[in-house]
């Protein structure tokens, strides 16, 4: 089912809503789905992925969708988006987005394990926010952290036209119609992150994210470019979370070292800018 309502033209700026007044998030949770962003080829990490959602958010306040290929997991709680072949990153996610009813997904890519509960009625606050901003996106994590705190409510804060990953796809409210409307068939999620960032620019719909000390779900990746993150292997072992080693490689410590450095970092801005200014 489509939406046909078209959404309301906005300035970017962080617009100060009235939130001394109650927000329903009750009524407004009827209208957010949370979309796990997989395909067949993640099926070994669904069950360490959807056991850690099952003990740390039990409350869990919307339905809960898989997109996938062919696959489904057994589980009662979910609803399958099998979407065909697998295409492209971007394909595979639109394909599913298109078959969720709802105005907003709380978009949520299958390697971010949940590592402590989470509090229900923050992240409802914080969807409640989002709406009543008019805003297309939310971050839950400051990864990158906003730009500018919104004055009426310090936890959140604007995302500035131009900012690197201002479309970052790490744990995020979306406007469903936003994220389509981004999304471009043939590209890959790394290619969304750097290409869609800058095709948010000319939304007029604000971008907002969390600031520095609010993130408002706690979790950490699992893998990197498809292999498994050492520390986070560590990390879930004592949680009775077990991997297929037989199907994933160890990303190398050396590489993730690397990743970490400060040359890496300046190359990576340089390389973003040059990006930016040929998009």
């Amino acid at each position: 089912m489509e939406i046909s309502a078209e959404p309301a033209i906005k300035s970017d700026e962080c617009r100060s809503g009235d939130l001394a007044k109650p927000i329903a998030v009750k009524e407004l949770a009827s209208d957010v789905s949370a979309v796990v962003a997989s395909y067949d080829g993640c099926a070994d990490i669904w069950p360490g992925f959807f056991g850690l959602l099952s003990r740390f958010w039990p409350d869990l306040p919307y339905p809960l969708y898989l997109i996938s290929n062919h696959l489904v997991f057994s589980d009662q709680r979910i609803t399958a988006l099998r979407v065909g072949d697998d295409l492209s990153w971007s394909e595979t996610l639109a394909r599913g987005l298109e078959r969720v009813p709802s105005r907003y997904v709380l978009l949520i890519l299958d390697d971010f394990f949940l590592t402590a509960p989470v509090d229900t009625a923050l992240v409802q606050r914080m969807h409640a926010a989002m709406v009543d901003k008019d805003a297309a996106y939310l971050r839950l994590v400051p990864h990158p952290k906003a730009d500018t705190p919104c004055p009426d409510m310090p936890e959140i804060g604007t995302v500035a036209k131009g900012a690197p990953y201002r479309a970052s796809l790490q744990m995020a409210f979306w406007d469903r119609r936003a994220l389509l409307d981004l999304l471009r068939r043939e590209e890959t999620a790394w290619d969304f992150e750097l290409k869609g960032s800058r095709r948010s620019d000319v939304m007029s719909e604000p971008f907002l994210s969390v600031c520095d000390g609010y993130p408002a779900i706690p979790y950490r990746h699992v893998l990197r470019r498809g292999k498994l993150l050492p520390d986070a292997v560590r990390f879930f072992a004592p949680l009775g979370v077990s991997f297929d080693f037989s199907r994933r490689r160890f990303e190398s410590e050396m590489n993730l070292r690397w990743q970490a450095s400060a040359v890496r970092r300046h190359l990576g801005r340089a390389w973003r800018f040059v990006m930016g200014r040929s998009l």
